[in-house]
């Protein structure tokens, strides 16, 4: 598996933003986040770009996470 599907799954990411796992799962289903997260054995699998587009269309992209998204995978 690439090194840039860091083991983030829908419920980490949800952490991470400190929202539910459904508002994050609804941002996939509402077309907000491209290329979609793979799924592997049932779990999406989710990058730091990724990570980054569901907080912008949750409102919740600060600078902090920003920085915090670009050490974690050098996509910033």
């Amino acid at each position: 598996m690439p090194d840039k599907y860091r083991p983030f799954t829908t419920g980490a990411v949800a952490r991470l933003l400190s929202t539910t796992e459904p508002r994050v799962a609804e941002t996939v289903r509402r077309g907000r986040i491209n290329p979609e997260p793979v799924i592997v054995a049932g779990r999406r699998l989710w990058t730091t770009d990724q990570i980054r587009q569901a907080a912008e269309a949750l409102g919740l992209l600060t600078d902090a996470l920003r920085a915090e998204l670009a050490q974690e995978g050098g996509h910033g």
